[in-house]
């Protein structure tokens, strides 16, 4: 399968929607000749790689990501967080000792 971040599929609803992670960070675009890099390096290399003209980057206070960098970073995922975490039943004969009870009418 390919990766939809290189190769998009050619149904428009098999694109992921991405969700920022974390608050602070805002999606910014590299317009320009002016040579700005992404603040992380690719696994494996040994250099910061360059934002390309008309490139989607994340801008935080002080760091710029690539899109791939900052999926690898965490802070973007393809699915969105929970409201909360489940509620999870309490057995309350089971963990406390008690009797079980009947409601009545």
């Amino acid at each position: 399968m390919n990766d939809p971040l290189t190769h998009p599929p050619d149904d428009p609803r098999d694109v992921p929607r991405l969700f920022l992670r974390e608050m602070g960070w805002t999606f910014a675009t590299k317009n320009g000749s002016e040579r700005e890099y992404c603040y992380t390096m690719f696994p494996g290399q040994d250099f910061y790689h360059r934002l390309m003209d008309g490139e989607l980057y994340l801008q935080g206070t002080e760091e710029r990501l690539c899109i791939p960098c900052a999926v690898r970073r965490g802070l973007i995922g393809f699915t969105p967080k929970l409201l909360r975490d489940p509620v999870h039943g309490l057995d309350v004969a089971g963990e406390t000792g008690l009797e079980p009870y009947d409601v009545a009418e």
